[in-house]
């Protein structure tokens, strides 16, 4: 397992439910993973709390290579520069600069100022060689979404959380884009989504309501993802995840226990 949570809580107001409540999810190492639900599900929170940048109020987060470990609170600094890339909804590339100037820069701060041929290695799985010498701020959202996550990419980290941006939905094009770095870096892709068209490329789609996990489906449908989206919508159910020995809480389906994808060995960066 890439990274998995046990009983994640997150309460930022006591007088008010909890943004996560007792949450119980796995990511396999190397697998596209799409996650859903209304506004005020929880996603973003989830994507914090993975990255380190919110701890939980209960429970735990683990991530790592091989088997995933947990976070000491002195290691979230590092682990966030090397184990997890992570691309925030308001994050953009500064616009005066060139694609390959704002990968520079984030090379620079990852501590590999001089892995030219990483940046453009990462730049062309994500099909943005072309525009390598384009100033950011010429690009449409996508592919200023995309140039973040190309330089979340540069640490090589074994994680990759991908929010939605704030300018619109993740779409199937950028999705299916995130899916080469699973397929060519083994990084694991964990990505916010409001697009059923773009959940269905993923390996899972991990729904989420209230606060709590309402269900994970495996090799989706368009129609399903869409389907569940509106059931789930609508209402929350907790699930029951039973930890297995020495290791992560066994996945749950929206209709049935399903083994998902096999387990990837991540590729060589």
């Amino acid at each position: 397992m890439a990274a998995y949570t046990t009983g994640l809580t997150k309460t930022y107001d006591p007088s008010d439910r909890p943004a996560l409540d007792n949450v119980n999810v796995a990511f396999r190492a190397g697998e596209l993973c799409a996650i859903m639900g209304p506004p005020g599900a929880g996603k973003s929170t989830l994507l914090a709390c993975l990255a380190g940048h919110e701890p939980p109020s209960v429970g735990k987060v683990y991530v790592g290579r091989g088997d995933a470990r947990p976070w000491l609170p002195q290691q979230v600094r590092q682990i966030c520069r090397g184990e997890v890339g992570f691309v925030l909804s308001h994050s953009r590339p500064f616009p005066g600069r060139t694609v390959l100037e704002n990968l520079e820069w984030a090379a620079a701060l990852a501590g590999r100022p001089d892995d030219i041929a990483r940046a453009e290695r990462v730049a062309g799985i994500l099909g943005l060689l072309e525009d390598l010498h384009t100033p950011a701020g010429h690009l449409p959202a996508d592919l200023q979404h995309l140039t973040m996550c190309a330089a979340a990419l540069l640490p090589d980290p074994s994680v990759l959380l991908v929010d939605e941006s704030d300018t619109g939905p993740l779409s199937a094009s950028t999705l299916a884009v995130l899916r080469r770095c699973t397929a060519e870096l083994g990084t694991t892709v964990v990505a916010v989504t409001g697009s059923p068209e773009a959940a269905a490329l993923a390996d899972r789609v991990v729904f989420l309501a209230t606060g709590r996990v309402a269900g994970i489906i495996t090799r989706p449908a368009e129609d399903v993802v869409h389907e569940l989206r509106e059931i789930f919508a609508g209402r929350h159910a907790s699930r029951s995840y039973v930890p297995e020995q020495g290791g992560p809480p066994a996945s749950s389906s929206a209709s049935a226990a399903d083994p998902g994808p096999p387990e990837r060995q991540p590729a060589d960066a």
